[in-house]
C-alpha cells in the first residue's frame, strides 16, 4: 500500500500517446521513449510498471523492449545512470530508499512463498491443548478469586476452565476449588464434569482426596459423556497418573458405543490414554483395533500426527492398524513437529522389536523412511537430572564408577549409563525409579516405564 501511495503522483505524470508511454523527469524535461509500442497494464497484465523512487526523484517505467540498444543505453540521448537492464528487459538495479527496499523484498518473498505452496510452510506451533482452549472456552465472565461458597456448579466450572487456561498454579486457589466441587458434585452435569476434568488435567493439580471423591460421580455419569468429556477424563487420568481399572473399562466400552459421535482427534487422545493407563482386556483391545482405521481415515494430517505413539503400537493396536499408522505417517511427516518425529522414531523401534510381523509387512519405502528418520538430527531439549539422579550419581562417583547422566540414546532417555564395557562389548545402563515412574499412590510401574 505504501508503494501504491508513493506511485500515485508518478502514474499521473506518465501519459500514453500513440501507443507508447511518455516519460516526464523530475526536472520538468519530457520526451517519448523510442521503443516498440507498449500497451498499458490493463490490457497486458504481464507488462507491469517498475518504479524506482530515490531521493533524486528519478522515475522509470520499464517496458519489455530491449532498451539497451537505444542511443544512450537506457532512456535515449544521455542514458540513465540509475537503472540497468538485462537482455530480457526489466529493472534489476535502481536507486531505492531502504524502506522501499524492505517493501519490495517482502513482496518478492511473498510471491515466492505462494509459488512454492504455502501449505508446506503453514505449521501450527500451538499445542492441541491451546487449540482446545480457544475452541471450547466458556463464555461466562468470572472472577477467579471469588469466594467459593458463593459459586454454583456453572460458575465453578468456568473458574476451573479459566484458571487452567491462564496457567494459574496457585495451590490455595485449587484447593478451594476442589473443596467446593466436592460439595457440588451431585449438581454437576456431564458437560461440566468434562470441563472440570480438563482443567485439572491441564493444571496437573494432584490431590488424592479430590480424585477419590469425584470418581464415583464420574462412573455414575460416564454413560452420558460426550466426545469432549470422555477425552478430558482419559487425558486427566493420564496426566495425574490415576489408576482405576473400572473407569478404564467403562471408558473403552463407552468409546465403542459412541464411536460415530466421537471426534477423530478425541478418539486419538482416548486411545493414547488407554494405552498409557494400562488397558489389557483382549476383547476391548480387539474391538478398538477393528474400528480404529475407519475412524483414523477421518483425521486430517495435523490431527493424525498424534496417532503414531509407541505405547499404542506396542500395547494396543493390532498388526493391521500398526502397518496403517506407519505407512500413513510417512506421507504426512511434512506437517510433523520434532516431538512427533521423535515419537514416530520410537514407534518404529517398538514395532521392529515387538511387532516383527508388522514390520515385515511394511513397504520398502516405509522402511527406508524410518531408517533415514533414525539418522537425521531431531531437535530435542533433553532432560535435566533430578535430585535423586544426582544423589545416585554421587554415590557412583564415590565408588569410582565412570558414568553419564540423563542422555539420549536413539529415541530413548537413559538415566545413568556406565562407561565400562562388558564382556559382550556392551555398556550397562541404570534406570532410576522416581515417584513419576509409578501410578499415583501405588508401587505399580507405569506402562511407558515398563515398555522402556
Amino acid at each position: 500500500r505504501a508503494m501504491r501511495l508513493r506511485a500515485s503522483p508518478v502514474l499521473r505524470s506518465v501519459g500514453v500517446s500513440g501507443g507508447a508511454p511518455s516519460f516526464r523527469s523530475g526536472s520538468g524535461e519530457s520526451g517519448s521513449i523510442a521503443a516498440a509500442p507498449c500497451v498499458w497494464q490493463s490490457q497486458q497484465p504481464r507488462m507491469r510498471s517498475t518504479l524506482a523512487i530515490g531521493r533524486a526523484h528519478q522515475f522509470f517505467v520499464a517496458c519489455p523492449a530491449p532498451l539497451g540498444k537505444l542511443a544512450g543505453g537506457c532512456w535515449g540521448p544521455g542514458g540513465g545512470g540509475g537503472v540497468r537492464y538485462n537482455r530480457r528487459g526489466g529493472v534489476f538495479h535502481a536507486i531505492v530508499r531502504p524502506e522501499d527496499k524492505i517493501t519490495l523484498r517482502a513482496i518478492r518473498d511473498e510471491a515466492r512463498l505462494r509459488k512454492h505452496g504455502i501449505a508446506r510452510y503453514n505449521k501450527r506451533w500451538r499445542s492441541w491443548a491451546q487449540n482446545r482452549v480457544r475452541q471450547y472456552q466458556l463464555p461466562l465472565p468470572v472472577t477467579l478469586t471469588t469466594d467459593t461458597a458463593l459459586m454454583d456448579a456453572t460458575y465453578i466450572t468456568s473458574c476451573v476452565q479459566k484458571a487452567a487456561a491462564l496457567r494459574k498454579h496457585d495451590l490455595k486457589l485449587w484447593r478451594g476449588y476442589s473443596e467446593r466441587i466436592l460439595e457440588l458434585k451431585e449438581n454437576l452435569m456431564p458437560e461440566q464434569l468434562g470441563y472440570v476434568l480438563w482443567g485439572y488435567g491441564k493444571s496437573s493439580f494432584l490431590d488424592g482426596s479430590f480424585y477419590k471423591g469425584i470418581m464415583p460421580i464420574v462412573k455414575e455419569k460416564l454413560p452420558n459423556f460426550q466426545s469432549h468429556a470422555l477425552m478430558s477424563l482419559m487425558w486427566c487420568m493420564k496426566r495425574v497418573k490415576w489408576h482405576d481399572k473400572d473407569v478404564l473399562r467403562m471408558s473403552a466400552q463407552h468409546a465403542l458405543a459412541s464411536m460415530d459421535a466421537l471426534r477423530p482427534s478425541d478418539f486419538i487422545k482416548v486411545a493414547n490414554s488407554l494405552a498409557a493407563l494400562g488397558l489389557r482386556e483382549i476383547g476391548l483391545i480387539t474391538a478398538l483395533s477393528r474400528v480404529a482405521v475407519p475412524k483414523l481415515e477421518e483425521c486430517t494430517a495435523q490431527q493424525f500426527r498424534d496417532a503414531v505413539h509407541p505405547l499404542t503400537i506396542g500395547c494396543l493396536w493390532s498388526d493391521d492398524v500398526v502397518v496403517y499408522l506407519l505407512e500413513r505417517f510417512r506421507r504426512i511427516f511434512i506437517t510433523a513437529r520434532p516431538m512427533h518425529l521423535m515419537k514416530a522414531y520410537e514407534a518404529a523401534v517398538v514395532c521392529r522389536v515387538q511387532r516383527p510381523n508388522a514390520w515385515r509387512s511394511l513397504s520398502r519405502e516405509a522402511k527406508q523412511f524410518y531408517v533415514r528418520l533414525s539418522q537425521r538430527h531431531i531437535p530435542d531439549l533433553g532432560r535435566k537430572p533430578t535430585p535423586m539422579h544426582s544423589d545416585v550419581s554421587q554415590h557412583l562417583a564415590d565408588l569410582g564408577e565412570a558414568h553419564r547422566n540423563s542422555f539420549r540414546w536413539g529415541p530413548f532417555y537413559i538415566d545413568i549409563g556406565l562407561e565400562e564395557l562388558e564382556e559382550d562389548e556392551r555398556r550397562r545402563c541404570l534406570m532410576v525409579d522416581t515417584p513419576a515412574s509409578f501410578f499415583h499412590g501405588t508401587d505399580q510401574y507405569l506402562p511407558p516405564r515398563i515398555l522402556q
